[in-house]
């Protein structure tokens, strides 16, 4: 991304990772605190997202500069400390229908503050801004996980479809 996106909510900045940032991310996480200038969650590094990342790498090595905030993680950057506290993107660009699925995760000790909730809206709001993007999309998400289908609800996506133990929601533009 040859300019700086920086997406701004009342207590945090989202910020999308370069490849060259996005390989830092998994493997070495004190260069790209020094990259960075502020320390990144370390919790938020599990087998999961290891295979994400490898996952956005390939499709961002293939893609035009300018479809990057599509396929990489944004950082989750908390002002008042800074610290990056989570990461949040899209599965990539938006699909033939204009729905693009949405993904995050955040360190343990900064859930239940609401900033998680805030991320999504922030994203959201930037992906109506691009003609492409019909409706952002939370697809297979486990009734247990509580706090994520809150964050959704919040966030204004509402179940267009159920399963015994998953929901899929969704917010159009």
């Amino acid at each position: 991304m040859d300019t700086l996106i920086r997406l701004r909510t009342s207590r945090l900045w989202l910020q999308p990772l370069t490849i060259s940032q996005l390989r830092l991310y998994p493997d070495n996480l004190a260069r790209l605190d020094d990259e960075l200038g502020f320390p990144v969650s370390r919790a938020v590094v599990t087998t999961r997202v290891e295979r994400a990342i490898d996952m956005k790498l390939a499709r961002m090595e293939g893609a035009s500069v300018q479809l990057h905030p599509w396929q990489t993680y944004w950082l989750m950057v908390v002002q008042a400390a800074p610290f990056g506290a989570g990461l949040i993107g899209f599965k990539g660009f938006p699909d033939s229908a204009g729905e693009a699925e949405i993904g995050y995760g955040i360190d343990p000790a900064w859930q239940g503050q609401g900033y998680t909730t805030e991320a999504v809206k922030a994203l959201i709001a930037w992906a109506f801004r691009e003609p492409g993007c019909q409706a952002v999309v939370a697809r297979d998400t486990k009734r247990s996980n509580v706090a994520s289908l809150r964050v959704q609800a919040k966030a204004g996506l509402t179940v267009y479809r159920e399963s015994e133990d998953a929901l899929w929601l969704r917010i159009e533009r």
